[in-house]
């Protein structure tokens, strides 16, 4: 019963996994898809790029700074947040893994899971640190993804900016053991096994790094070159 399963379902916290997987096994079953988002959060950028990649249809609502009423709803607060036929996914590793399983149409395997683990706790937060620790890589950045009312943006600019250049700090606190770019980059292309990651077709680690490289070309930035 559909009503049953989202009464009794419940949204994952952050970094954990869901207590049981969607009752979704392939795409015909989706019906409906809501992404909570920010256009400019490289996590959001992979998982909307994933969902273009299946071209799955799905409303994007724009969580607005800094008082993200979209998501006054939910008791986690963080994008992205995605709602697949009314059930709630929260963190963008547990929510593309979980995507990646009815996209694929195959549970995925134990080198997959790794591959996503270390792209989301690696390479995404290797690039993250590389292009807010750069004054005109942040300046461009902010100044692509925050047009709009002159107003709003007036005043929300310089605190953004001001968050952004303390990001690369509070990444490296967090996670010591973090590698440089070049270092997750050298390690992607030492794993590919065909044309691509995924061997003769695209897969997950694939489409991960495939939006972080149109990111940062969107945002003319030679990050990941």
């Amino acid at each position: 019963d559909k009503v049953a399963t989202r009464m009794a379902w419940a949204p994952n916290e952050e970094g954990k996994e869901l207590q049981a997987p969607l009752p979704i096994s392939t795409l015909s079953e989706v019906k409906e898809v809501k992404l909570y988002e920010m256009e400019a959060s490289p996590p959001c950028v992979m998982v909307r790029s994933l969902l273009s990649f299946a071209n799955v249809p799905y409303q994007s609502i724009i969580v607005s700074m800094p008082g993200k009423k979209e998501i006054k709803w939910s008791k986690y607060k963080k994008v992205p947040i995605i709602t697949v036929n009314g059930l709630q996914v929260n963190d963008s590793y547990i929510i593309f893994k979980e995507l990646c399983r009815i996209i694929f149409g195959r549970q995925l395997s134990e080198l997959e899971s790794k591959q996503i683990h270390d792209v989301t706790y690696g390479l995404l937060l290797a690039y993250e640190s590389e292009i807010f620790g750069n004054q005109e890589s942040r300046n461009k950045f902010v100044a692509t993804f925050l047009k709009g009312n002159c107003c709003f943006t007036c005043c929300i600019v310089p605190l953004i900016r001001h968050m952004l250049s303390k990001a690369p700090a509070k990444i490296k606190k967090s996670h010591p053991e973090l590698k440089s770019l070049d270092e997750y980059g050298k390690k992607i292309r030492a794993d590919i096994s065909g044309t691509f990651v995924g061997g003769q077709q695209p897969g997950p680690v694939d489409i991960m790094v495939w939006a972080l490289v149109e990111q940062a070309r969107h945002i003319e930035t030679n990050t990941m070159e």
